[in-house]
């Protein structure tokens, strides 16, 4: 009931996250929600009475007070160096450093509502933009880096090419193990299932808003920080396979075999597609028959 470092941690984390990129708000809500579920389950289980004041002060502190610290520090180089951008929107008027402060967080927070209203505004169309409803099924990756080195390789035609794109084998099973876990959390309300399903979630439902509300212009790495919810699930499932300690040793042996045979077929995935992931000079030919969909061109 005191001071809980895991859930400092996580926030630290979380507000990391938002430093990197805005839409790491939608994980912090989500979690700040999980733990607050996760809260009144423990409290009621102990014969507690629910607090709900209680537990949202304790919250604050983790994923009010530590993100929003973790994400004004990370703009430290900017607020200590004038050569930022935007750093400057608010000329000091008077000398002294307590204006500075306040003009350099006026420049802040203006610069804030400058990013802002730029991606509230960002509809113009790409030729590698796809829609969130296209993602788990990697329809349309983006092509970040492609040339065609004269004499490169063996082959009279190269290519070189990086392809923003995810291993297919790891995000098709991934559909399945999260049809298992939503099928496990109705039946049973198994925790661990909620909360991975929660994650997902939070990764990718929020854009369908922005593709139907706004339109907005986006691309498919939107998603990459739903894949450790997809490894999650997977791992859930895998478990389910292998089943509990004591099980029949052949039911044991044919889960690590169904188990082992989709990692085995993950791994010589990724290991066929890594040359377009990197950016190696391969054979035209090569180049195209990695192309699994035509959307990939």
């Amino acid at each position: 009931m005191g001071i809980r470092p895991w859930r400092l941690a996580a926030g630290a984390c979380l507000g990391a996250a938002c430093a990197v990129k805005w839409s790491g708000v939608f994980f912090l809500l989500a979690f700040a929600a999980l733990s607050l579920i996760w809260d009144a389950g423990a409290g009621r289980a102990l014969g507690l009475r629910p607090r709900l004041s209680g537990a949202l002060q304790g919250l604050t502190g983790a994923f009010v007070l530590v993100p929003a610290t973790i994400y004004v520090l990370s703009w430290s180089g900017w607020f200590l160096r004038a050569q930022g951008r935007g750093r400057n929107w608010k000329q000091a008027t008077q000398a002294g450093p307590g204006f500075f402060v306040v003009d350099s967080l006026r420049s802040w927070l203006g610069y804030q509502l400058q990013v802002l209203g730029f991606h509230t505004g960002l509809d113009t169309r790409h030729s590698y933009m796809s829609e969130p409803w296209q993602w788990p099924l990697l329809q349309r990756p983006v092509a970040f880096h492609y040339l065609s080195p004269p004499n490169a390789c063996a082959a009279k035609d190269c290519s070189q090419a990086v392809l923003g794109v995810g291993t297919p084998a790891l995000w098709y099973l991934a559909l399945p193990a999260l049809v298992v876990l939503i099928t496990r959390y109705t039946a049973v309300r198994d925790w661990r299932a909620g909360a991975v399903l929660l994650g997902y979630g939070a990764g990718w439902l929020p854009w369908f808003y922005y593709a139907i509300a706004d339109n907005r212009t986006m691309y498919l790495f939107y998603m990459l920080p739903v894949v450790p919810f997809m490894v999650l699930a997977l791992a859930i499932v895998a478990g389910l396979a292998l089943g509990p300690g004591g099980t029949a040793s052949i039911r044991r042996a044919t889960g690590a075999a169904i188990v082992g045979a989709g990692a085995f077929i993950v791994l010589v995935n990724f290991w066929w597609l890594y040359p377009i992931l990197s950016g190696e000079t391969i054979p035209y030919a090569a180049w195209w028959a990695r192309m699994l969909m035509r959307s990939w061109v």
